[in-house]
């Protein structure tokens, strides 16, 4: 009886927590999208390059703080890039904010361990981390298809990179390298939703029918696999 008031907690947090990230992408994107209309997004790339080189690196330790802290979303200051910086220059600009970061994930794990990197992102975050290391981690390949594909995670993945045998330098190549073409996608995406209205009608849209289709959806699922989680457990 626990266990099934456990699993519909689980899935009442897990949608709320869907529910409060969904509102504030949206939220991020509208308010992107109001203040290119109010001042032109030339006008505002002006303006953030009359800081100079000051502008960019805090921009950059903002975003290696965000791959650090779990708490922390990394998502809307690079959604934003492409509108402060410019696409390309906003895309480079994110990679190394999250290469930085990264490698600082990568050391915390290699020298502190386990103990050190449960303080920084917490009992939950650690088992994702746990799960990496088990089952995608194995070599440099493994390493390329999760920055490549689970990119939106790979603050986590650098953390349980630390705990395998794979090279600093190959991580660091990899993470570089590898993140230039997802990031690009991302920050590209950002920068049309700020300046044009029917892409961010469009993101709407589409973000209301992937969060009714998972509340709907998720209880059937869970119980699904919970099924076959008792029946697993019972041959065994």
């Amino acid at each position: 009886m626990s266990s099934s008031h456990d699993t519909e907690a689980s899935i009442a947090i897990s949608t709320k927590s869907l529910l409060i990230g969904g509102i504030s992408f949206l939220a991020l994107m509208t308010a992107l999208f109001f203040l290119v209309q109010s001042f032109g997004i030339e006008n505002l790339q002006k303006t953030i390059q009359s800081a100079g080189i000051f502008a960019p690196l805090v921009f950059i330790g903002i975003k290696a703080l965000t791959f650090t802290i779990a708490p922390l979303s990394a998502g809307p200051i690079q959604f934003a890039s492409g509108v402060l910086f410019g696409v390309l220059e906003g895309t480079v600009y994110s990679v190394l904010g999250e290469l930085i970061g990264g490698c600082l994930n990568f050391w915390i794990a290699r020298i502190y361990g386990r103990r050190i990197v449960v303080r920084l992102v917490g009992e939950n975050a650690m088992n994702k981390i746990d799960g990496f290391y088990e089952r995608h981690l194995d070599n440099w390949q493994s390493l390329v298809f999760c920055r490549l594909f689970l990119f939106s995670v790979y603050d986590f993945i650098s953390y349980a990179v630390g705990f395998t045998p794979i090279n600093f330098r190959t991580y660091v190549i990899i993470s570089f390298f590898g993140g230039l073409i997802p990031t690009f996608i991302f920050v590209k995406f950002g920068s049309l939703v700020a300046q044009q209205q029917d892409i961010l009608l469009l993101v709407y849209g589409v973000a209301g029918v992937v969060f009714f289709a998972i509340v709907i959806l998720r209880k059937p699922i869970d119980r699904l696999l919970a099924k076959r989680n008792i029946s697993t457990r019972s041959q065994d």
